[in-house]
């Protein structure tokens, strides 16, 4: 391994934002190569893949994540990348696991993927997202859309492609996420979307201004859901959609069951179906 750097790293990756590690494995991070570094590997098309070895991550995850420690916060940080695209000296990257600003030191083709029973990075919860997703997708549409705690953008970008003629918002809380979240739809070039900070409790929308609002996997993180839910069903028009997700008996929130959520709802004024999906529970409701 080169023991001088030979690249840097630029994204919106931080500490507090890399404690949610499973969102930056759709992330675009960019990598600034040093000229004399580039060599013919990122122009030949035989390699999709790629090892980088980069800057540690200066926090520990808990013990139970034993693997990501091992891979991210040791002496080095080794991170499994698709190449998107090289540009000159530019390396465009999906699923760097490094902060802004850190050095790279070493990049090498990879030909092989994990095996599908590591704990990094397949868990259950990320199947039952995967199938949540893949049956909601197609229940998403209205000229204005908002995804609540949208992470990097990954799903508010997958609805903005589907519903092209509307208009897609994301927000979250934490402002290093939404950065992402631009450059990410800057890269692929996603133009009915607009990604800003917002905060649940405190929607800057207006009465009455919004056709669907998503909830994807975040309604269970919140202290105060019913405030939650009575901002949301305040931007709503009249018969707009609410569609909700969350996890049956997950590690951390509250421990609701499918009659807690509807209960929930109910109380917020919405009339709601659920499905129970994998581990999960899907609310579809209408103000």
């Amino acid at each position: 391994m080169n023991t001088l750097p030979i690249g840097k790293i630029k994204n919106y990756a931080t500490e507090e934002s890399l404690n949610i590690l499973a969102l930056w494995k759709d992330a675009v991070s960019i990598v600034d190569i040093h000229s004399e570094h580039i060599g013919t590997v990122f122009t030949s098309k035989e390699y999709s893949h790629y090892i980088i070895i980069h800057d540690p991550l200066q926090m520990k995850f808990s013990d139970k994540r034993s693997e990501w420690n091992h891979r991210f916060t040791s002496k080095v940080g080794v991170s499994i990348v698709q190449l998107l695209k090289y540009d000159k000296n530019k390396l465009y990257l999906k699923g760097l696991i490094a902060e802004n600003g850190s050095n790279v030191y070493d990049i090498l083709p990879y030909t092989s993927f994990d095996h599908q029973e590591t704990d990094f990075p397949v868990r259950q919860i990320e199947h039952t997202r995967k199938q949540v997703l893949k049956e909601i997708i197609e229940r998403i549409d209205g000229n204005n859309i908002l995804d609540v705690g949208c992470g990097v953008g990954s799903i508010t970008m997958k609805i903005a492609n589907k519903n092209t003629g509307s208009r897609v918002y994301g927000i979250d809380i934490i402002e290093d996420l939404v950065g992402q979240s631009k450059l990410n739809a800057e890269f692929y070039g996603i133009n009915n979307i607009q990604f800003s900070k917002g905060d649940i409790y405190k929607l800057y929308f207006e009465d009455n201004s919004l056709d669907t609002v998503i909830c994807f996997f975040m309604l269970h993180h919140l202290d105060n859901i019913p405030h939650a839910l009575s901002e949301i069903n305040r931007v709503l028009k009249k018969n707009g959609t609410l569609i909700a997700s969350d996890p049956l008996g997950h590690h951390h929130g509250p421990q609701l069951d499918e009659n807690d959520w509807k209960k929930l709802f109910k109380d917020a004024n919405f009339q709601c179906s659920t499905d129970i999906i994998g581990t999960a529970v899907v609310s579809t409701c209408k103000k």
